[in-house]
């Protein structure tokens, strides 16, 4: 079939648009917003968008790519449109970062605080100084956009002092001086305090453990160390960044004034009739665990449990990266995104058709709309009906709108642009290279990247777990279709062995996997012994890669397909995590260690120790790993988002501009723009080039394209 010019365009704009990242509108040739018109919920009748609406504080959950900016945008039209709502949206990712740039030197402080710990602390000031202060230029904006009408209903005086008030709470968040004249006091109480602690540990240490105890500063702030437990030295410094941690936090709420802050901004809106003030949190899980720790116990939850109804915040944040603080879950709403956990809460029974029907009104409306013309005018239909296609793209995407985006977008440029429809191979290729240039890069990113060493050695030790689940799932395909595994379930010429269950305790291992879509999770059923056992499956894109069978046979008699025997994956579990994990008490003085059946009994005691009610921890057992990292040449490591630019660069078949980069990386443009400049000038990796005016397009230079080479 011949496309003409007007089809080719209206497909790739509407795959494209499912790849927007972030804050990405959806506007029209003549700049019109298509959001509203575009939108598809997760859920018939808009049941997300409707739920996100509630006047409660909403965290919503998923992966990257789920959807849940585009949440926002929608959440936003709606609240403009209702008297007395009043949406702000925030970055917090955007903020985060700029406030690493311009940090403020504090007298005095470097005096109160050990050296190794300042940064970390200005970084984190800084962060909860911009969260605050773009809170009331927000506020701001909207008085500002309402003031000829307030100048009428409530006349010249009033309004000015309104204005007043509002410049005078945000000239208190960003006079350094006046903070400091609240802050340096608590900081000197906090020292006194922490040297009376200090010696009082020191002096137990000495007493109990009759060794020699060095006393100095760490890379994360003090610690003790004693030579003879090389472990000692990690879990006191540990203990020492969660009591730093506490510091920051009561210090910020003093510092800033929290209370006085809503006090301000409720008074103003009234003002304004404005009933409830809706703070949108986007990207709440991309920053440093410490900092989502302080921006938590700071602002989320005083600002939420102090109003009196008054804020509301809706927060998008990964699974497994959320913390609640003082926030009290039950009286939260919390929507999950990802497709097990959003399905199965509704009817466990229909999971896959309802989140295959998803997918199938999101392509037909955006196709609609951008080419308005019948969808299976671009798919080969002769072999495989359109529902078979949504199921495809289904079980390659796991129902995320951006890896479809990315699916369909390598079929247009394979297939659609050469006049070709695309087939189930053609989906296939498209999902097995989205996994080597999206998903795979995780692996090469960490290894290549300034992080710590145990996230470091945490990543490759789960590298090895894939690499074992990958084999183990050869070898089941080997012995279906040599028959050497017997039952008329297995199908020789189809010898499926995608998906496999284990214990729902390991989930907790697993979890980074998970978030960076190296397998999903599938269900939660009953094994052959009626055992409870959550059930994953690889991802499509790399069974494809290994040439794995991905899904199950089709028919009820197949029902309970992944929890034959063959699929658990226990024993493969339990012995990687024995030879590369270790779950111990913290506490110095205790050091219990528990077997892996104990975890469940460590859930209901909150974590702690049943001897000393310490924390627990799990520590990683990993020497060969760390003796490969310390392989790797050290100047090779740079900082993530350098990292990712490069790799994106590797990817590309031509020369990129910074906010294509942006897309790619999720970071902003301004960001890229800066760390391609050190690329160039410091390392000699990346070439600038000016184009027409002052942008700047971006290639590797000879010695960029070897940066990851002789790395598997």
């Amino acid at each position: 079939m011949e496309y003409n010019e007007t089809q080719k365009d209206g497909f790739f704009n509407a795959v494209e648009s499912l790849k927007k990242y972030r804050r990405a509108d959806l506007i029209d040739p003549k700049g019109r917003n298509l959001l509203k018109e575009l939108y598809t919920d997760l859920l018939p009748n808009d049941y997300i968008l409707k739920k996100s609406l509630k006047e409660n504080t909403t965290f919503l959950i998923g992966r990257k790519g789920t959807g849940k900016s585009t949440i926002f945008l929608r959440i936003e039209q709606e609240l403009r449109e209702k008297k007395g709502h009043l949406p702000c949206y925030m970055d917090v990712k955007t903020i985060y970062e700029s406030s690493q740039t311009k940090l403020s030197r504090i007298k005095d402080v470097e005096s109160l605080l050990p050296p190794e710990i300042v940064e970390k602390y200005l970084i984190e000031r800084s962060f909860i100084q911009s969260v605050l202060s773009t809170i009331i230029t927000e506020v701001s904006n909207k008085f500002d956009s309402r003031i000829d009408k307030l100048l009428e209903i409530l006349g010249v005086t009033q309004v000015e002092a309104v204005k007043e008030k509002l410049a005078e709470l945000k000239n208190n968040i960003d006079d350094n001086q006046y903070l400091e004249s609240i802050e340096i006091p608590i900081l000197q109480t906090i020292k006194s305090n922490r040297k009376k602690t200090d010696e009082q540990s020191k002096e137990r240490n000495i007493a109990i453990k009759g060794a020699k105890v060095d006393v100095g500063i760490g890379p994360e702030g003090v610690k003790a160390g004693i030579g003879t437990d090389s472990g000692i030295e990690w879990k006191k410094l540990a203990k020492n960044r969660i009591e730093n941690e506490d510091d920051f936090s009561s210090v910020f709420l003093k510092v800033f004034q929290i209370k006085e802050i809503i006090s301000g901004i409720k008074d103003t809106l009234s003002i304004l009739k404005i009933r409830h003030l809706y703070v949108l949190l986007d990207d709440f899980s991309e920053i440093e665990d410490e900092s989502i720790v302080t921006f938590v116990d700071v602002i989320l939850a005083p600002l939420n449990n102090w109003s009196e109804e008054f804020i509301k915040f809706k927060v998008a944040a990964y699974p497994n990266r959320i913390y609640y603080g003082k926030i009290d879950p039950g009286k939260i709403d919390t929507i999950n995104l990802d497709f097990y956990n959003l399905y199965s809460a509704f009817d466990r029974d229909k999971m896959e058709s309802n989140a295959i029907g998803f997918t199938k009104r999101i392509l037909e409306k955006r196709i609609k709309k951008y080419v308005d013309s019948p969808i299976e005018n671009f798919f080969d239909i002769s072999r495989n009906s359109m529902d078979d296609y949504y199921e495809i793209l289904f079980n390659a995407s796991m129902n995320v709108p951006r890896i479809l985006g990315y699916i369909l977008s390598f079929c247009y440029q394979s297939r659609v642009i050469y006049d070709n429809k695309i087939n189930k191979s053609d989906i296939e290729s498209a999902s097995q290279r989205y996994y080597e240039e999206k998903i795979y890069s995780f692996f090469e990113t960490t290894t290549h990247s300034l992080i710590s060493l145990d996230e470091k050695v945490s990543a490759l030790q789960l590298k090895s777990l894939l690499d074992l689940f990958i084999n183990k799932s050869k070898e089941i395909k080997r012995r279906i279709t040599t028959k050497d595994l017997k039952g008329l379930i297995y199908q020789a010429r189809e010898p499926f062995s995608s998906h496999f269950h284990f214990d729902p305790r390991f989930e907790e291992f697993l979890k980074t996997l998970e978030l960076n879509f190296f397998i999903s999770k599938y269900n939660d059923l009953s094994d052959k012994d009626g055992i409870p056992v959550s059930i994953y499956s690889l991802n499509y894109g790399l069974c494809k890669k290994e040439n794995i069978f991905w899904g199950k046979p089709k028919g009820t008699k197949y029902r309970k397909y992944f929890i034959e025997r063959p699929f658990n994956f226990n024993k493969i579990i339990t012995e990687f995590l024995s030879d590369s994990k270790r779950i111990i008490c913290s506490n110095i003085d205790c050091k219990k260690q528990f077997d892996l059946e104990e975890l469940k009994f460590l859930e209901f005691n909150n974590g702690n120790c049943n001897n000393c009610q310490s924390p627990v921890i799990i520590e990683t057992l990993a020497d060969d790993v760390k003796v490969l990292i310390g392989k790797i040449d050290d100047s090779k490591m740079l900082p993530v988002p350098e990292v990712k630019i490069l790799k994106e660069l590797q990817n590309s078949d031509s020369e990129l501009y910074a906010k294509d980069i942006a897309q790619e990386v999720d970071y902003s443009g301004q960001l890229i723009g800066a760390r391609a400049k050190k690329l160039d000038e410091t390392h000699e990796l990346v070439k600038r080039e000016r184009q027409a005016g002052k942008t700047l397009k971006y290639t590797l230079t000879e010695k960029g394209k070897s940066f990851f080479i002789g790395w598997k």
